[in-house]
């Protein structure tokens, strides 16, 4: 039976071809978003674990060294025997204050011979320790800068009173290395500020001795002065750092499993620490509980996402199914005359099923692996490191395949086995399935859609109830939670509900509108049009799926990308309003006013800046109860080097800034704080050292109105938002001059992070921060030779869902193309004989093929003008539901919003070429009539 059915799929390779496709890409897809999935879940959960280098922390149980150096051994050596330690190794700290500034007290840090730590230390000159009392020293600390290789360091440490006892060491410098992220984190060899305020931060200077050769003689002598009750110092410290075996204990989508199994290890390396007089302090376990509920959203969306493309495969899977049956009409009622019963007919349709699955699932996983991160690049994505593709996720797809395979194809084959075998030697009957959609299903998926549809565009979320709840009715309190919670279900297939319920309740809409793009299209195909609104609606069950299909992944498409590009909108406003600009250089101190008025002058007259304007951020006083956020601002300079929209100020903006630059005692007002204490425009207002000011416009939404929920139903106005005066009045007013700064403008095109490092280069004493770090969710990372950056686990999640969804989309695209290519093949297939026909009575190719295309084209068309509206609305109402989510500040000035960059446009509009594309291909391919098959076709007709 394996055989026969492998042969019967080669045979007939042209029907399977479509089905295996179909599957192929469910396979791809589903496999495509898993390994993402587990990409960026690995990704995340490395940056979740990155400022965690060591897994368990072992202390003696008392302050400062209470066991001798020998304990620290005889630890290590019992931890090592627990299941699941790969490694334990003793640090010991002396950690001192850097007194004087010029650094000539280092900390030290004594690390074992063998020591995990040597992997992270790069040698940059000198050697590396060998004897006793040697050190290196990190190279870009400030004491590196004094004393170099082959010079010496003498240490005291002790009580410094006049009868303490004091322990002396000299440490020679024998190099000098760089540290990586992990070496600075464990040796907490933190920024530093030395010198005078305003000078830059460096890495703590610190001197690494051997633990084994110098540093347990410290420790020795520090247990010795506790352990007589002669004080010691109790700066010196020691710990033992236990690692775990991360790669086979850790796992992102089993993070409770994970933490059990820490927890287990944990447990017993604490029994094992108490018995040597340690204490224990576990450092992965509150690491792993935060990251476990955002690796369970990441698979929640991943999911929801999907299940449109899974629908196509099935739907897909389906149709072709029942087409290529009723081809093999004869042949199943010879296998039914030679003794086939139905349930051997069954199985061995299942047996073609499971190969067709094996073979779709195979080429879908091979094809997720390759092109995977292809796919992302293309579309503006990019992963941060190799694909990861998991066992679990590649058997699971497999699986995932099979299966879909199997349901598709279960009803078609149950039906075809039980065919009557007198009527299954018939060699080919069209099928006209004339009976109308159940609508009762219909009636209740449109009525849940369309409450959603209309929540969406009055821009209504329940979600955000709680903070109206203080002082409701309890029962009514209740009802809202239930609704809220139903709400956030529709929120989901909301949208999708509505469209199938449209699509099955509009076949009579669909004709209407198919009639009359055909009695437009007469004047390319003839009357021939006329008979193609008569042939497509003899199987209307298959009309309103195909209208379905299509309104499905159009709608899914828009959607999705239309939510992607909104949110990359807000995300980037939001960044440019932290920051106030695409750059903000900030210093500490003695940056004054002159000087970063200096700084925005020589900024300007750089070629990849466009503007540069100096800023004065303070809070003054403006009543006994309410304060006021000032930013004082050069009017002729400002909005060439700050981000602002113009909606933000009321009035003529252009006028706004004549008038500030021509008063110096004037002020834009926040809006909501004008609005709560009556101010009007003329009006003045008094703030610190009595400066009195003249109101010429309001900055801003006005928030006042808005509700600070509180317990008890108790609400308070709170000023949020800013007011802009003219530079020149902190001029006048020293006493109020504020934190100072320099915002930048950059040149298209710019690279943020490059024009940052020119500027940090320009002006070593200035802090530069950047808009892109923040949409991009980076942190900076001291590391030895130069500030790095990374990326945290909240940041990998967001951007790596994005780059799925873009791949959700271009992978629905392609499967709904098959999908309609499909279903129009097989339909144009099953009526081969038929149009055979009419090709032999005299229809030309161009003829046929417009028959065949206004077939289907106007379909199309008709669930594209659907899927369009559905999708907009819900992109709108998505916007306004998080808008009203999230109701700082912030999202008040800068809202999320409706938009359509043109990458959006293009990716859309290259589904919709996909889904014409489906429509196209079949008709030119069944539109060619072979003369030398026409004569046969006709006489078995």
């Amino acid at each position: 039976m394996l055989s026969y059915a492998l042969k019967r799929i080669v045979r007939s390779w042209k029907l399977y071809a479509s089905l295996i496709l179909g599957m192929m890409l469910a396979a791809t897809f589903f496999g495509g978003i898993n390994v993402g999935a587990d990409t960026i879940g690995k990704q995340a959960l490395d940056a979740q674990l990155a400022n965690t280098p060591v897994d368990i922390s072992l202390t003696p149980a008392s302050s400062g060294i209470s066991v001798p150096s020998s304990s620290f051994n005889n630890v290590i050596r019992k931890v090592l025997g627990v299941s699941g330690v790969v490694s334990a190794e003793a640090l010991g700290s002396v950690n001192e204050q850097f007194y004087p500034y010029n650094g000539s007290i280092p900390n030290i840090k004594g690390i074992q011979d063998n020591s995990l730590l040597y992997h992270h230390l790069t040698l940059v000159s000198g050697r590396e320790i060998s004897n006793a009392n040697e050190s290196v020293i990190n190279s870009d600390s400030q004491f590196a800068q004094t004393y170099k290789p082959g010079q010496s360091v003498k240490y005291t440490f002790g009580q410094f009173g006049q009868t303490g006892p004091r322990f002396n060491v000299t440490l020679t410098v024998v190099g000098e290395v760089q540290l990586d992220t992990v070496a600075v984190n464990t040796l907490g060899a933190s920024p530093i500020y030395y010198g005078p305020s305003g000078s830059t931060a460096k890495p703590a200077s610190t001197l690494i001795v051997s633990w084994d050769k110098t540093f347990s003689h410290i420790a020795d002598w520090a247990y010795n002065q506790t352990r007589f009750g002669k004080g010691g110092d109790y700066s010196i410290t020691g710990a033992v750092n236990v690692y775990l075996d991360r790669p086979k204990l850790l796992s992102a989508f089993n993070v409770e499993g994970s933490i059990t199994q820490v927890q287990q290890i944990d447990d017993q390396v604490s029994n094992v620490a108490a018995l040597n007089g340690f204490s224990s302090q576990p450092n992965l376990i509150s690491p792993l509980q935060q990251f476990s509920s955002s690796i369970f959203g990441l698979r929640l969306t991943f999911t929801i996402f999907s299940i449109p493309v899974f629908f196509v495969a099935w739907f897909v899977g389906r149709t072709v199914s029942q087409a290529s049956f009723n081809l093999r009409r004869r042949e199943i009622g010879l296998l039914m005359t030679k003794g086939f019963s139905e349930s051997q007919l069954f199985r061995h349709f299942l047996v073609e099923a499971l190969l067709v699955g094996l073979i779709g699932g195979s080429l879908g996983l091979a094809a997720a692996v390759l092109l995977n991160p292809y796919f992302v690049q293309v579309l503006s994505g990019s992963y941060q490191s190799e694909v990861f593709l998991s066992q679990d996720t590649a058997i699971a797809t497999m699986i995932f395949t099979i299966v879909l395979t199997l349901l598709a194809i279960y009803s078609p084959a149950r039906a075809a086995a039980s065919m009557d075998p007198s009527k299954a030697l018939r060699e080919y009957v069209y099928l006209e399935d004339t009976r109308p959609s159940k609508k009762r299903g219909a009636i209740v998926a449109f009525s849940l859609g369309l409450y959603k549809i209309i929540l969406l565009l009055l821009g209504i979320n329940f979600q955000n109830i709680g903070r109206y709840l203080f002082g409701v009715n309890f029962l009514l309190a209740i009802v809202l939670i239930i609704i809220a919670v139903l709400d956030y279900g529709l929120n989901i297939i909301g949208p999708f509900l509505f469209l199938y319920g449209a699509t099955q309740l509009s076949t009579g809409v669909a004709l209407r509108f198919h009639m009359r793009f055909a009695s437009l299209s007469k004047r390319l195909v003839g009357d021939i049009a006329s008979l193609a609104s008569k042939s497509v609606f003899r199987n209307p069950r298959r009309v309103t799926a195909l209208v379905f299909l299509v309104a499905l992944i159009a709608g899914y498409s828009i959607w999705v990308i239309g939510d992607m590009a909104s949110l990359q909108d807000y995300n980037v406003r939001q960044a440019e309003v932290q920051v106030g600009s695409d750059l903000r250089v900030s210093g500490i101190g003695n940056f004054n006013l002159t000087y970063a008025t200096l700084v925005a002058s020589q900024l300007r007259g750089w070629s990849n800046i466009t503007g540069a304007t100096p800023e004065s951020d303070n809070t003054l006083s403006l009543s006994s109860r309410a304060s006021i956020t000032i930013k004082a601002i050069d009017p002729a300079t400002w909005r060439q080097g700050a981000y602002y929209e113009p909606e933000w100020f009321s009035g003529n903006i252009n006028t706004v800034f004549q008038n500030m630059q021509s008063n110096s005692q004037s002020i834009v007002l926040d809006h909501g704080l004008a609005s709560h204490y009556s101010i009007q425009q003329g009006g003045t207002v008094i703030v610190s050292q009595n400066v009195s000011l003249t109101v010429i416009s309001f900055f801003g939404p006005d928030y006042s109105q808005q509700t600070q929920g509180q317990p008890f139903g108790y609400s308070y106005f709170q000023p949020e938002g800013w007011s802009f005066v003219p530079l020149s009045l902190f001029t006048q007013y020293p006493s109020v001059s504020g934190i100072n700064s320099v915002l930048v403008k950059a040149e298209p095109g710019v690279s943020f992070t490059e024009l940052a490092n020119s500027i940090q280069k320009a002006y070593p004493s200035l802090a530069v921060s950047t808009a892109q770090d923040i949409t991009q969710g980076i942190r900076p990372v001291v590391s030895s030779g130069a500030q790095a950056s990374a990326q945290n686990a909240g940041a990998v999640i967001a951007n790596g869902t994005q780059n799925v969804l873009r791949l959700g989309t271009v992978f629905a695209g392609l499967a709904a193309s098959i999908g309609i290519g499909a279903v129009t093949y097989t339909g144009f297939k099953e009526r081969e004989k038929e149009t055979t026909m009419l090709s032999v009575r005299g229809l030309s190719y161009k003829q046929m093929l417009g028959l065949l295309v206004t077939e289907a084209l106007p379909l199309v068309i008709f669930a594209l003008i659907l899927a369009t509206a559905v999708g907009l609305i819900t992109v709108r109402g998505d916007s306004l539901a998080q808008n009203s989510l999230t109701p700082n500040y912030a999202s008040l000035l800068a809202p999320r919003r409706v938009v359509f960059p043109l990458w959006a446009l293009e990716n859309i509009l290259a589904i919709v070429g996909l889904l014409f594309l489906g429509v196209f291909l079949p008709a030119i391919t069944a539109a060619r009539k072979d003369l030398s098959k026409m004569s046969r076709t006709v006489r078995f007709a």
